[in-house]
């Protein structure tokens, strides 16, 4: 089940990475919302919507960037050094496609 996939991954990457690692997720609902709310404390979670949008986890960070989804989708593709994926259809292909564009694993 992704659920329990996602919560372990959560906290093993909290527990295993030093304190300057940061978790972006997009802000969404399913298990973006589950890896915000088992990694860690929050402290180091980041959550990047549209501007005037919130992820309402109640862990983390919610940072807006972009005017609508697509916008916020491109600049997600630009920030990380490393993405995991679980899940996903059409909206993650495009950031997965953005990041790669800029030589990402």
């Amino acid at each position: 089940d992704s659920e329990e996939l996602v919560k372990a991954i959560a906290s093993k990457l909290a527990a295993a990475t030093v304190s300057t690692v940061k978790f972006v997720t997009g802000g969404m609902a399913g298990v973006q919302e589950v890896f915000a709310k088992h990694c860690g404390d929050g402290t180091r979670i980041w959550n990047l919507l549209p501007i005037g949008q919130s992820s309402g986890y109640g862990r983390g960070t919610d940072i807006n960037a972009g005017a609508d989804l697509d916008e916020r989708k491109a600049i997600f593709g630009m920030l990380g050094d490393i993405y995991i994926t679980v899940e996903g259809g059409p909206g993650v292909a495009q950031e997965a496609r953005a990041a790669h564009a800029r030589g990402v694993a």
